[in-house]
């Protein structure tokens, strides 16, 4: 069992990453084996547009420090997407993530994608906002879910949304913590 986690936030030890690393705790407590991919600090690049990848489905040209971890996608288990909300909106390293994804989208004569990862895979979430009202941003984690995750054939088996984030930190708040650790050992296909 392989889990990989897509960190969009910028700071290593911020909300974020404390429940992500949380998620990856409970998926290696059950064997699996784990990576985070912190975006902001490798040396990552936008899409550049080229449409190469309607070609080469499921190849993206870009080459830069992210281009592994798209191909580690392909022969992974499940994938943790995480990051903060930033003026209203997931923040852009997060943002640079998914239009690489388009690498993944197989277009269709007859209209509509397709997905190029193999079938079977799971997904979770984590969105960390400072604002206290859960359903501020539930569109913004909407589109992420289904830009990252359904949309590439990948099923949801968790989510959470830290609230209040600059208010109760993430690594004080056990209760959440536990739920991301249970949220883990799903991903990694236990509980």
């Amino acid at each position: 069992m392989r889990i990989i986690a897509f960190n969009g936030s910028p700071r290593k030890n911020g909300n974020t990453s404390a429940i992500i690393r949380s998620i990856l705790e409970g998926a290696a407590s059950t064997g699996a084996d784990t990576t985070e991919v912190l975006l902001h600090h490798i040396d990552m690049k936008g899409c550049m547009g080229c449409l190469s990848c309607n070609e080469k489905h499921g190849q993206c040209a870009q080459k830069d420090a992210l281009k592994p971890y798209l191909e580690e996608m392909k022969t992974c288990d499940g994938v943790v997407f995480g990051c903060p909300i930033y003026m209203y909106r997931i923040a852009g390293q997060m943002k640079l993530l998914v239009d690489r994804l388009y690498s993944f989208y197989i277009p269709q004569p007859e209209g509509g994608y397709k997905s190029a990862l193999p079938p079977g895979k799971r997904f979770a979430m984590v969105i960390s906002q400072g604002a206290e009202e859960p359903e501020q941003y539930k569109k913004s984690a909407r589109w992420l879910a289904g830009m990252a995750g359904t949309g590439l054939g990948m099923a949801e088996v968790g989510r959470i949304s830290h609230i209040n984030s600059h208010i109760e930190p993430a690594r004080s708040n056990d209760r959440l913590l536990e739920e991301a650790r249970a949220i883990g050992r799903r991903l990694a296909g236990r509980d």
